[in-house]
């Protein structure tokens, strides 16, 4: 399978700081290949951190991005290809 530029655009995993998070939840709203989309299932069901989904416009990949909340360092991750 070719690796599609959402899988190169930021490693997944944690932030090491709040601006951290904060830089890259600005930016990535200026990403002309992710889209916004609605958050199906909050990470762990709880709800109550910044949680939003985006959707690659070239292979359709879901990936999520969680606020940090200490001592988890928040998220960007891929969600289930079954788009949870």
């Amino acid at each position: 399978m070719t690796s599609c530029v959402c899988r190169q655009y930021r490693v997944p995993g944690g932030f090491h700081d709040f601006s951290e998070f904060d830089q890259f939840n600005a930016e990535i709203k200026n990403v002309d290949f992710l889209r916004e989309v609605p958050v199906l299932r909050t990470l762990g069901g709880v709800g109550c951190l910044l949680e939003a989904w985006f959707e690659c416009q070239r292979c359709g990949q879901i990936w999520r991005l969680v606020e940090p909340d200490p001592p988890f360092k928040g998220m960007w991750s891929q969600v289930n290809s079954e788009k949870e």
